[in-house]
């Protein structure tokens, strides 16, 4: 009997130490993700999946000896259909590399949960310790950002264009992260009752805050008080004052120290910055102490007490606020002891003022100019319409010291004006002071422009002032939004699959922008996993909203109450802020998230005596964990192959090259890129050896299997096969590129010119049936173009390419039946119909419209032709841009036209602006004619004319009704 007992104290001897194992490697695995690159990247995160499911395989093994529970809640049982939701997904998504992708993130996840879980369930000193390996990996995380501001690290993506992103190298991400842990950790300053310990957790959040106001988010600015709003609330009723006391002693000394830190960043010496970091965090220790002495007191104050004092202090800070607004100082902006000409400009937007109407700015203005430099400043003013897109007003160099008036008048689209002030030249500086904006006509007082805060650092005023929901940011997350919607709609029930939104968006995108993330967490999800996983996964945040609730309402523990508070309010903070953002995208943001759920007390399900001790899932677990390490392994190791066939590739060492391409899609046979590039090296071998052309095509046709919706490699496709001399199917593929990708104007592009590549082929052989086969499918060219384009939300940007493409293939389809016209396509300077306007301007593409001072040219679009008129007294040009002219070649011009004006009022020139603009042929005098005709012009280049510097200008004199109307001008080599 003795000896059984002996045994057994050895097992559970050897089975603790074996857990205290698995439990410190647990710990290593929350503590690093945020250092590389907050494992946004697979480089970085396979290798984590890989740790993750070894820990776990360990750990259920260690479960078969213990027979301790898995699966232990409801929660538990949802976030595992989750994890298979993502697994079915694999089966029918639209791309299955990142539907593999996503399956293994949420399985990583959830294995993170179930062992922070198990760890935790029993045991509040793991839970603080969990805890505390979190909050000390986001330390480490503030202090890389800080010192990467100061520049006494150098961590690549740290601190960017004077915003801290630390080692997210995203500053929203970041954000989001420290607000989450300053909550955690002020709910363990106030659970603390050693003093040491409130010490310590005090300047974690003093430096959560001083880390997370130079991040300059501004959707974390607006969230961070609604947070703490929120835990203030759901801490016990007891701690309601502590709460407000620590909060306080926290946030203020770390928010004025900061603003100073921030005002500081490259001008101060570094010693100086982190001297003030380290005098917010001991002001912070000593109120803290100073509070720690009289808390039981503060406790047994009345509420009514409280709101007095709190009124008070808001009333404090709203003095001290408005007195940081209101104390200004000169703008001085210096190139005084620069190395090199360096733009330093300021800039004030004005949203008070009306459309067409003249404005005044008066400013006082004092320079140093010892060099006599061009100018020592520079005021501009712009105009800012309701799409954040800005119009020149005025430019105004300042050459002298003086008190300047500007004048200057808004256009009927402005909705708020701009006005920069500049210092660009070494050894210049400008001072501007009392800047007032005045009407010109009432004499009225608009606003008076602070142009520099005394208390306030610029960066943070520029931040701040580009807070409007007519911003860029804003209407982009608002589209993101509603593409979204169109895919759900599309893929209802079971979703797209992982990673769908980064496969699929750009077919359903409102216009051409570039984001492989939602930049909205809930409805990525939705997308994904559809309408089932998206309830599955609400009722999963719901299930443990309730949990932490009951937990609150029925426990006596206000030690346990303040831990789940905290827990709670962090894990919501992240899920709140990844519904405006893409945090969640990072894998250590995901990870910080699953473990605050597993840290969240939940209430267990009753299992069965018998289903608790079998055996057999527990070895169906471990299998598949084993199978999870494997195939991560494999997906990592095509990384390495990859990179090391890139490489060799870079060299010209294109046989090692195929070698590691291949053992790449051997062992990741998903990656479409893997295929695409193995493909694109065996065509450069295959033009010597024709078995590697075959071999091409093969890997492409994988590739596109794998990617079909990747318009990259749909092009490259699209080459390998027309090389390999199968057109139609080549040309399709252009075709595919343009519809998975039709808010792309470079698809239609490229598009264009494989179809003028093959048809010069089809012309070169005398091909009629390829011949055909092209100018059967011309028009659609056309028609889906001009579609997209009027439906786009944002306008396409011209190309002169494209255009040029269009208008070869228009003469390719006048002239299909003429063998010896068809052979004249590549002397084709010009051939336009002006039926094309992509960028939606009401010109057509590549022209544009000039007017003298009384000129008043206006140009409109009908079926056939385009409509000429000048109601003005002067005249107008319409200029058709991007002619490419050879020097010492002779071409035909020829104009189909009607025209109602007098001879003496319609001409036609030709220009050259190779060096000054001069005309080398003219039309002069047009006749008039109510019906179409045509009108022709020789023109002769002379030598050392530069091609694309010429330009055709069509002018209409004006002072009449009458009206040119022009079908086509052609312009053709001779």
């Amino acid at each position: 009997m003795a000896t059984k007992v002996k045994n057994k104290r050895k097992f559970n001897i050897e089975t603790s130490g074996k857990n205290g194992f698995i439990f410190g490697l647990l710990c290593i695995l929350l503590f690093y993700p945020p250092f590389f690159r907050g494992l946004f990247f697979d480089q970085e995160l396979l290798p984590t999946h890989i740790f993750s499911f070894g820990l776990g395989t360990v750990w259920l093994f260690t479960k078969m000896k213990s027979k301790g529970r898995v699966i232990r809640s409801i929660p538990d049982i949802l976030g595992l259909a989750i994890v298979g939701m993502y697994f079915i997904s694999i089966f029918y998504g639209v791309n299955i590399r990142l539907a593999i992708g996503e399956f293994l993130k949420y399985a990583n996840y959830y294995m993170i949960y179930l062992l922070v879980r198990d760890y935790t369930v029993d045991d509040e000193k793991n839970k603080k310790i969990i805890l505390n390996v979190l909050l000390l990996s986001g330390v480490v995380v503030s202090i890389i950002g800080i010192g990467s501001a100061i520049g006494t690290f150098s961590y690549n993506g740290a601190f960017v264009s004077g915003r801290i992103n630390s080692t997210f190298q995203y500053p929203n991400a970041l954000a989001s992260y420290l607000i989450a842990l300053f909550i955690v950790a002020l709910g363990l300053l106030q659970n603390s009752e050693n003093i040491k310990e409130k010490f310590f957790y005090a300047v974690l959040a003093n430096l959560f805050i001083f880390t997370f106001i130079p991040t300059f988010s501004r959707g974390m600015w607006v969230l961070a008080p609604v947070v703490f709003m929120m835990y203030f609330i759901l801490v016990p009723v007891s701690k309601k004052i502590q709460t407000v006391i620590y909060g306080l002693v926290t946030i203020i000394p770390a928010a004025v120290f900061s603003l100073l830190f921030i005002k500081g960043i490259g001008s101060s010496n570094g010693l100086m910055q982190w001297g003030v970091l380290l005098i917010s965090i001991i002001i912070t220790i000593g109120i803290t102490y100073l509070c720690e002495k009289r808390i039981e007191k503060l406790d047994k104050i009345s509420y009514k007490s409280v709101f007095k004092v709190g009124v008070i202090v808001i009333v404090i800070i709203g003095i001290m606020g408005g007195i940081a607004l209101n104390t200004t100082q000169p703008l001085i902006l210096s190139n005084m002891n620069s190395e090199k000409d360096t733009w330093k400009f300021t800039s004030r937007n004005i949203s008070d003022v009306l459309k067409n109407k003249e404005y005044r700015l008066e400013v006082n203005e004092t320079i140093k100019n010892p060099e006599n430099k061009t100018y020592a400043g520079e005021i501009d003013i712009y105009s800012v319409n309701n799409e954040g897109k800005s119009e020149s007003l005025l430019n105004e160099n300042i050459t002298e010291s003086k008190h300047l008036v500007l004048n200057f008048t808004t256009t009927d689209e402005t909705e708020a004006i701009r006005i920069n002030f500049i210092n660009y030249y070494i050894n210049t500086e400008v001072a501007f002071d009392q800047a007032t904006l005045y009407d010109a006509q009432t004499e009225e007082k608009i606003k008076d422009i602070k142009l520099k805060y005394k208390y306030i650092p610029e960066s943070l005023v520029a931040r701040i002032n580009s807070f409007d929901l007519s911003g860029n940011s804003t209407q982009a997350r608002f589209s993101f939004y509603k593409d979204a919607f169109k895919i759900i709609k599309d893929y209802p029930i079971l979703g797209a699959g992982g990673g769908a939104w980064a496969t699929i968006y750009f077919t359903y995108q409102s216009y051409m922008y570039w984001s492989t993330q939602a930049h909205n967490y809930i409805m990525q999800l939705w997308i994904e996993i559809g309408t089932l996983g998206f309830l599955i996964y609400i009722t999963f945040i719901g299930t443990l909203l309730f949990n932490v609730y009951k937990a609150i309402r029925k426990s006596k523990n206000v030690k346990t109450k303040m831990m789940q508070t905290s827990i709670c309010v962090g894990w919501l903070t992240l899920l709140i802020h990844s519904m405006m953002d893409f945090d969640l995208s990072l894998g250590a943001m995901s990870i910080l998230l699953w473990a605050l759920l597993g840290l969240t007390n939940q209430m267990e399900i009753k299992i069965g005596k018998k289903e608790t001790n079998s055996n057999s899932l527990r070895y169906i677990s471990i299998s598949i964990c084993l199978l999870l390490v494997i195939g991560s392994g494999f997906l990592h190791l095509g990384q390495q192959y990859s990179k090391k066939a890139i490489a060799y590739a870079q060299n010209n060492a294109i046989q090692e090259a195929i070698g590691y391409f291949e053992k790449a899609t051997k062992v990741d046979p998903f990656t479409g890129t893997y295929h695409t590039d193995l493909a694109t090296v065996y065509t450069i071998v295959g033009k010597k050896q024709n078995q590697y052309s075959e071999k091409a095509v093969k890997e492409i046709s994988k590739a596109v299997v794998l990617e079909g919706y990747n318009a990259k490699i749909l092009k490259k496709a699209a080459q390998i096969y027309m090389e390999a001399g199968q057109f139609d199917k080549g040309l399709a593929y252009t075709d595919k590129a343009v519809e998975v990708q039709p808010m792309n104007a470079d698809n239609y592009a490229d598009q264009t010119q494989a179809y003028l590549a093959v048809s010069k082929y089809f012309i070169d052989t005398d091909n009629r049936d390829g011949i055909d086969m092209i100018t059967d499918r011309i028009s659609n060219i056309k028609h889906v173009l001009n579609k997209n384009s009027q439906e786009v939300l944002q306008p396409f940007k011209y190309s002169k390419d494209l255009d040029y493409n269009l208008q070869k293939l228009d003469y390719l389809l006048d002239y299909k039946d003429d063998k010896e016209q068809l052979k004249k396509l590549d002397k084709i300077a010009m051939y336009n119909k002006f039926d094309v306007d992509i960028d939606q301007n009401e010109i057509p593409g590549g022209a544009r419209i000039w007017n003298t001072k009384e000129g008043n040219l206006q140009v409109q679009n009908q079926a056939k032709y385009i409509v000429l008129k000048n109601t003005g007294d002067g005249y107008g040009l319409f200029y058709i841009d991007n002619l490419s002219l050879q020097e010492e070649k002779k071409y035909k011009l020829e104009i189909e036209y009607s025209s109602t004006l007098k001879d003496e009022d319609f001409d036609l020139y030709v220009y050259d602006l190779s060096n000054d603009s001069k005309v080398i042929a003219k039309l002069e005098n047009v006749k008039d004619s109510k019906k179409f005709i045509k009108a022709e012009l020789e023109i002769t280049v002379p030598k050392g004319v530069v091609a694309e510097k010429q330009r055709i200008g069509i002018v209409h004199r004006g002072k009449s009704n009458g009206v040119i109307k022009i079908e086509s001008i052609n312009v053709i080599e001779k």
